[in-house]
């Protein structure tokens, strides 16, 4: 890190900032089953599927249901990460406790009689689990909450459709273009009913510019309900394609020489007394609020590149000419920019973060959105405008060089996010690094045999 010692040590959310332990969670009586689901690093939700009583009993309120770590410690095939000393399959794979969070019970569509349930993750002493992305993400939120701000925030994802189990898009033709999403209209009339009864509030869907492609927008939320949408909606969207013989994937760059598949993160941030913090920017250019936070995300977008692009095909996607950002820029609604200003007065003003991938995990991303800010705000001096907006700084083009720039992070990622979350982190991309060299691909066979 660029610092050598902490200010501050990291601090982990209190139980206050959870839903109060014991809060009920009304199943209702017709439920067979509850899917209980948190989610891991690698982007998918993880759980059980439970006895309702087993999510309303006294001891699930209060303590949580038995799960084991193993599931933060697993690379995206489930193989075990065995440069972990102290998680996952080195340290006993030992257990995490899931707490419900009864807020987010809601009907799962595609299973009869079925609800779906997200929760946090508690050591077995009752301590909140460091490294669970969902607690990474309130405690990121807990640092704005001390400075009187709330973020909100919504995800716009990039969904590449194919037939089966083939590389054939689902469609061919021009992007916005109703001949275009008519030809998987099936797919899209259940994915909106999924939505429905998820409560993902999905607005837009679209065509994008590469066969196969769609846009899926939804509703701004509150920071943690927001990451909670993301991660449904991606369930939704694959259980949606199935019924209809597709196959829908958030890798970044499926198909070479094509579009890429981004996760554009819209966010505003709002203070105690409702009113939207970066509007001041509308009509004070030089305003220091949005300076704060444009620079904060900015001088931390090279490091936090390895959270927004965690894997070796997230870099595939950001190369030229794709509208995909590969410098640390900011500007007024420009599509070029890596941080897109849309200033919009009081009630629309925000951000647009662009350089994610469809293969972002969306809690952490959100978790690295909130540090970003809070850095920023917390600055001991930030640039004027103009030097601002002439920013331009090269980001990491490989999984390889984002691993180097986070091991160079600014102290105050650490701050929020925590120190064993930023180095759990990191060493599973480093394996990830690991396991694409030691690999030899069909490519390289067909160069050099």
């Amino acid at each position: 890190m660029s610092t050598q010692s902490l200010a501050t040590p990291p601090s982990l959310p209190t139980s206050g900032e959870f839903p109060a332990a014991g809060a009920a969670t009304d199943v209702p009586a017709d439920a067979h089953s509850v899917l209980l689901l948190f989610p891991d690093l690698n982007a998918n939700l993880r759980g059980k599927l439970v006895e309702p009583h087993l999510v309303t009993s006294k001891q699930a309120r209060t303590e949580g249901v038995p799960t084991t770590d193993l599931l933060l410690a697993v690379d995206p095939t489930d193989e075990p990460v065995t440069m972990l000393a102290d998680r996952g399959i080195n340290s006993g794979s030992k257990d995490l406790l899931l707490r419900p969070d009864p807020t987010t019970l809601r009907p799962l569509p595609w299973f009869p009689a079925a609800y779906l349930l997200l929760g946090d993750l508690f050591e077995a002493d009752g301590t909140p689990c460091a490294i669970s992305p969902r607690l990474v993400l309130r405690r990121a939120l807990s640092a704005l909450a001390d400075r009187g701000l709330t973020m909100r925030a919504a995800f716009e994802f990039e969904i590449r459709l194919f037939r089966g189990d083939s590389w054939e898009p689902a469609t061919k033709g021009l992007s916005y273009s109703p001949l275009t999403i008519s030809q998987v209209g099936d797919f899209i009339n259940t994915l909106r009913r999924y939505s429905a009864d998820l409560r993902l509030g999905i607005t837009v869907v679209h065509s994008e510019g590469a066969p196969g492609l769609i846009e899926v927008n939804v509703d701004p939320q509150d920071g943690l309900a927001a990451a909670d949408t993301a991660a449904v909606l991606r369930l939704a969207a694959i259980e949606a394609a199935r019924r209809h013989e597709l196959r829908a994937t958030f890798m970044a760059k499926p198909i070479a020489h094509e579009e890429g598949s981004s996760a554009h993160v819209h966010f505003s941030l709002w203070n105690d007394q409702g009113a939207n913090a970066l509007a001041g920017a509308c009509n004070d250019p030089d305003d220091e609020f949005y300076r704060r936070a444009a620079w904060g995300m900015l001088h931390n977008l090279p490091a936090l590149s390895l959270i927004y692009n965690p894997t070796i095909n997230s870099y595939k996607r950001l190369v030229p000419g794709y509208f995909a950002p590969v410098s640390a820029a900011c500007g007024v609604d420009g599509r070029s920019f890596a941080l897109r200003a849309l200033l919009r007065g009081a009630s629309s003003t925000r951000f647009e973060l662009r350089r994610p991938g469809a293969d972002c995990n969306p809690y952490l991303t959100l978790a690295a959105i909130a540090a970003s800010l809070h850095a920023g705000l917390t600055s001991e001096s930030v640039p004027d405008r103009a030097h601002l907006d002439a920013h331009d700084g090269p980001l990491p083009t490989s999984l390889e060089a984002a691993i180097n720039e986070f091991h160079n992070r600014d102290v105050a990622v650490d701050r929020v996010l925590g120190v064993e979350f930023c180095d759990h982190f990191l060493t599973t991309r480093e394996w990830e690094l690991h396991a694409w060299q030691n690999t030899v691909t069909e490519w390289e066979r067909q160069r050099y045999a």
